[in-house]
């Protein structure tokens, strides 16, 4: 008997222990995704943007978009905008050839999708393009290039100066050779 009532105590705390329920923890600090008036106030950066090219990282993406509408923050035609690997936009990370609203973050000279922004598809950003009309803001506009200018990588360029020169102090220094043996 003894051994039932240990039993019958320890089914009662077990059942008063499933009805106590723990606090919620949740594993990112946005339960709720901001929209409207409270996405706005908190992003630096709110635009549309195409993806033109994602270079994957180990945790993070890099992504190289070309801004067509500002709302908030943004200026230049072409921004970077780093992005977690595994998250992105909300249905996943950002893709190439792709056209999204993104809500960003500045850090230094770049911006960030983080974890938690609204950023979407625009297929899917109805709502927020609605609250965001007449709030379009002037993009700088990239000079075009000259006809005729040089339009290969800056890289590539320095580096074609740099064979060039070292072409140059080579022919330089062989005729510098004849001509002291010549004379010599």
């Amino acid at each position: 008997m003894n051994k039932l009532a240990g039993i019958g105590m320890a089914m009662t705390i077990m059942m008063a222990l499933l009805l106590v329920r723990p606090p919620q923890a949740d594993a990112l600090s946005c339960v709720e995704i901001r929209s409207g008036a409270d996405a706005y106030a908190a992003y630096d950066g709110i635009a549309v943007g195409r993806v033109k090219k994602v270079r994957e990282g180990v945790e993070r993406n890099s992504l190289r978009i070309a801004v067509e509408t500002s709302y908030k923050g943004v200026v230049s035609e072409r921004i970077t905008a780093d992005e977690d690997k595994f998250w992105g936009a909300l249905n996943g990370p950002s893709q190439a050839g792709e056209k999204y609203l993104f809500f960003l973050k500045a850090k230094g000279e770049r911006w960030e999708n983080p974890l938690c922004a609204p950023s979407k598809s625009m297929q899917d950003a109805a709502a927020e393009l609605a609250f965001l009309k007449g709030k379009e803001i002037p993009l700088e506009r990239e000079p075009a290039p000259l006809a005729g200018a040089d339009s290969r990588h800056p890289a590539r360029q320095a580096a074609e100066r740099g064979f060039a020169a070292a072409s140059f102090l080579w022919i330089a220094a062989g005729i510098g050779m004849a001509m002291r043996k010549r004379r010599g």
